[in-house]
Order: structure tokens, then sequence, then C-alpha cells
């Protein structure tokens, strides 16, 4: 039983020994993902870097063979492939990039958790105008598989981009709980600066939506005053200060505080004059200040604005931010009631929402077929998966019988070679019993012989000493009696006597090494005990009478009574046991 517990014992632990090998192997790899991701994201402007590291590690490939160089080298491509924006989710380029991902799902095929969760963390980020609902799945098994790593790789940015999309779908008091968890697990760190920031800027965007102006405001103001802390902003943390800024302009106006809301308005559209980016941010910023001055009947300042949106449409790249500045444009001229400039921004809008069809057409048309060659190889892949798979159990099945009926045989042979020993020495035990037992039996007969002998020649003794003493007797009441005779009956008597004595001392002296081991035994266990009384032992164990122990020791049977008296107090046995028993048992 001992040794099927070490056996079993040394399972487990080889058991845990190698899940834990498997285990550090693939986070050792998860941080090696990590440490690609830090190494290209410090260089992310820099294509030419970026694909140095791609180079080098495709090497490394080459030369380990080991997957993770050849799954890193593919990721690192993402980076040079495209560096998207969510200022600018809808750009060609970027569509570009979600066969890279799936291809890149395909080759991870689930093995490292970082992987995993940066594709499905990419893929969200793509779909989340093009398709939310597909987005949002994505999205919730990079959080799912984030969560139970307990590694929060992109933890905080997953939670955002789920807020941002339960804002999109108008569910502002989900979104604001995402938004707080994304907060509450930020690393307070400069690098994190601007996240940090963003939270709070979330947070206003949706108690503005809700109606609650003043929060927003002041969650606003909290996310401006962590960047304007800091002395050295890096541009895009300046160009987010002046968005939030923007934002804060627009709730003055919603507050109908239309002074400050044109001043902080002003403030963001002289930075993005100074910048010359022709981007989404500049045409709500644009559009922002119409809407102020359109309410405060500032028609000059409309059409400075108006103006100002014709002469930067060229250079507007989205096909959604042109219409949004035609639709300002065509707003101004309706409240200038000048027909003919609604009628030709009519056409031009029909042109641009045509436009904008077809782009979105030829997109979902590109995704759709990105999707349905995922879906054909995946399922490709995880059939030949299945394939391997099944091979590999059938492999591993029949190994496993294999080492079963090897270890039934080996099991067999063993028990059988055991039970073969066993039945032999068993045979050689009871052969050895039968021997002993004969041997015990003979010298049991043996000593019995001697008690009875010893017992015969006591009463002999005894018949012999009572003839001896009627002699005597005999002599004094005869007077005439031959004295010679007499003393040769006497003589003859007392020889006999003397030889009966000398019968009984020599079948004590037979036994006197068992009698020895015997006093030796009661002395150590009665230490108390005189010699005299270890030698009477002898005698009671012997089951000699009190009359008997006397003739061999020439006492009076007064003297043998008191000597077994002693000898049983001094063993504390009751005095109704019987010493001769006890002394057989020992």
């Amino acid at each position: 039983m001992k040794n099927k517990i070490i056996k079993v014992l040394i399972v487990l632990v080889f058991s845990v020994i190698i899940v834990s090998c498997s285990s550090s192997e693939k986070d050792e790899a998860n941080n090696y993902f990590y440490n690609i991701n830090e190494e290209v994201s410090n260089v992310a402007n820099n294509p030419e870097k970026i694909k140095a590291l791609h180079d080098r590690e495709l090497e490394k490939y080459k030369d380990t063979g080991d997957r993770k160089y050849q799954i890193g080298s593919r990721y690192i491509e993402l980076f040079y492939s495209y560096k998207g924006s969510s200022e600018n989710p809808n750009d060609e380029i970027a569509i570009k990039q979600i066969p890279i991902v799936y291809e890149l799902l395909m080759l991870n095929n689930n093995e490292y958790d970082y992987i995993t969760i940066a594709c499905n963390f990419n893929l969200a980020h793509q779909f989340e105008h093009k398709s939310p609902k597909l987005a949002m799945q994505f999205l919730n098994d990079a959080i799912k598989l984030d969560e139970r790593s307990g590694k929060k790789y992109y933890l905080p940015h997953l939670y955002h981009v789920k807020g941002r999309l339960l804002f999109n779908n108008k569910n502002y008091s989900q979104a604001l709980i995402y938004f707080r968890k994304s907060l509450q697990i930020l690393d307070k760190t400069r690098h994190n600066l601007i996240f940090i920031a963003s939270m709070h800027n979330n947070f206003a965007l949706c108690h503005e939506k809700m109606g609650y102006i003043d929060l927003a405001l002041k969650e606003a103001t909290e996310a401006a005053k962590i960047l304007e802390n800091v002395k050295d902003l890096q541009p895009e943390e300046i160009a987010f200060l002046t968005s939030i800024k923007g934002s804060m302009g627009f709730y003055y106006f919603k507050k109908k505080n239309f002074p400050e809301a044109e001043r902080l308005l002003l403030q963001e559209f002289e930075v993005h004059r100074k910048s010359k980016k022709n981007n989404h941010e500049t045409v709500a910023n644009l559009t922002k200040l119409f809407d102020l001055y359109n309410e405060t009947n500032q028609n000059d300042r409309m059409k400075e604005i108006v103006e100002l949106g014709m002469s930067v449409e060229s250079e507007i790249p989205n096909v959604s931010d042109k219409i949004l500045i035609n639709e300002m444009v065509q707003s101004y001229y309706l409240k200038m009631n000048d027909t003919g400039m609604v009628k030709t921004l009519c056409r031009k809008l029909i042109n641009l929402h045509s436009k904008h069809e077809e782009e979105s057409n030829q997109k979902l048309t590109y995704i759709s077929d990105v999707l349905n060659n995922f879906t054909i190889k995946s399922i490709n892949q995880k059939h030949r998966y299945t394939i391997e798979e099944q091979k590999f159990k059938n492999r591993l099945t029949l190994t496993a019988i294999c080492i079963v009926l090897i270890i039934f045989g080996v099991t067999i042979y063993i028990i059988r070679n055991i039970n073969k020993r066993d039945k032999e020495l068993a045979s050689k035990e009871n052969i050895i019993l039968m021997k002993n037992k004969k041997i015990l039996e003979q010298d049991l007969k043996r000593q019995e012989e001697k008690i009875t002998t010893l017992h015969l020649n006591l009463n002999l003794k005894i018949e012999t000493e009572k003839t001896f003493l009627e002699n005597i007797k005999k002599m004094k009441k005869l007077k005439n009696v031959d004295a010679e005779q007499v003393i040769t009956d006497l003589f003859l008597k007392i020889n006999n006597l003397i030889q009966i004595d000398k019968k009984n001392y020599d079948l004590i002296n037979e036994s006197s090494q068992e009698n020895k081991q015997f006093i030796q035994m009661l002395s150590e266990r009665f230490p108390s005990l005189t010699n005299n009384e270890l030698k009477f032992c002898v005698y009671y164990k012997l089951d000699f009478s009190s009359k008997e122990i006397s003739l061999l020791e020439n006492i009076t049977e007064g003297s043998a009574r008191v000597y077994k008296t002693k000898i049983k107090t001094k063993m504390n046995i009751g005095k109704e046991s019987i010493l001769n028993n006890y002394l057989k048992s020992i």
C-alpha cells in the first residue's frame, strides 16, 4: 500500500512539473510578445526600424524553428502595414490590416494569450463603426481572456473601447461603468496620462448625453487640468487638450453661456488653423462654431465659417466629413434664402452621399470577402486540426493500450512469482514448524517424564523415611533386638534415601539451563526476589507441593508456604491467584 501511494505521488509530482513547465513556457512567450510590442511602439513612426525588427525576428525563426518568433515577426507587420487611429477609423489602409490580423489569429491558433487578445482588440477597433455587433463580440472575447490571464495586457483599453461601443449605442449609463473600470486599473504613470484624461473626458460626454451639463463641465475641466499640470506635453497630448477645450465650449453653448463657449471654440479653432491639419476634429470645430453663430444670429461670423469650410473642403480626405461641411454650408444658404446655392448644394450632397455609400459598399464587400475567406480557412484549419488531433488520439490510445497490456503482463508475472515464492516459503515454514512441533512435543514428553520420575522418587523417599522411622520406633519398643541386624537395615534405608536424593538432583540439573533462563527472566522482571525465592519459583512452576519442596530443601511445610506467600506479595498478584499457573504463563 505504501509503495502504491509513493508511485501515485511520483506521478502527480511529474504531472505538476510538466504542467508548470508548459505554463512557464507560455508565460515566457507572452512576455516576449509584450516586450516586442513595447519595442515596436517606441519606433512606431519609423517604418524602416519597424521593418528591421520584423526581419530580425524572422531570422530568429529561421535559425531556431521556434514558432513564437514566426508569430512575433507577423505581429510586427501590423505596425508597419498601418498604424490606425480613432480619428480615422474608416481609412482604406486600416481595412487592409484585417487580413493580416486574421492570418495571425490562425497562425497563433489560441496558443498564446497575448496574441489572441491583441488580435481581437484590433478587430474590435476595426469594426467599431462598420459592424458594432461584431466588434463587441471580438471585444468580449478579448476581455474574457485578459481577465482570466490576470496580466491586464490590454484590459484598461479594452474596457475603454467597450464603453465607447456602448456610448455609440446610446447606452450611456453602461458606458460610464466601463469607462470607470478602465480608469480604476490604469497605472498612474506619465505614459498613461493621456488615457487618464481621456476617461474623464468620456465621463463628460456621457453626462452631456444624459442631460447633466454641469457634471459634464466638471469632468471635462478635470481632464483638461490633468494635462495642463504637465509641462512637457507631447504633440498628441496637446491635440487632445485642444479637443477637450472644444468640448467644454460646446457644453457652455448648451448652457447658453455663449461668450465662454465662443472663447473656447475659437481657441480650438486657432490651434487647428496653425497645425493645418484638416481632419475630422477641424470639421467638428467648424460645425460647432457655425451652430453657435447661428444661435446668436451672427450672420457675418457664420459666413466666415462657411467660407473657411468651403476653402478647406478639397483638403479633407474623408467623404463623411465633406458631407458635414456641405450640410453646414447648405444650412447657411437656407437661412439666407439663396435657393440657387441650396439646389447646387443638394445636388452636390446627393453625389457625396452616393460616393460615401459606394465606398461603404466597397469596404463592406472587401470585409465580407475577408471574413468569408477567413471562415473557409478557419473551417479547413479546424478540420485539419481535427484530423491531426484524431490521429494523435489514436496513436496515444494505441500506445496507452500497449503500455496497459505490458503493465498487466508484468503485473501478472510478478504476482505469479510472488505467489510461487510465498508458497515455497509457506511450505518451508510448515516443514520447520512441524519439526519444531515434534521437538517441542519430545521435550515436553521428556520434561513430563522427568517430573513424574521426580514425584515418584519423592514419594519413594517419603515411604522410605516412614519405614526408617518405624524401624527406629521398633528398636525402642523391643529390647531383645539384634543390634547388628537393625543397623544393617538402617544403613540400607539411609543409602536408599541418598540414592533417591541423588536421582532428584540429577533430574533437576538436567533442566538447569532452562531454569537459569527462567530465573534470569524472573530476576529482571522482579528484582526484589532473593536467590532462594527464585529457586522456589522453579519448584512452583514444576507443580511441587509444599510437602515435596520441604523434603527437597529440608525445611518444614509451613516454611515452604511462607515462601510462597512472600513471592506472591513481591510479584503483586492477588491472594486468590494460583502462583503455579502465573509462573507457567510467564
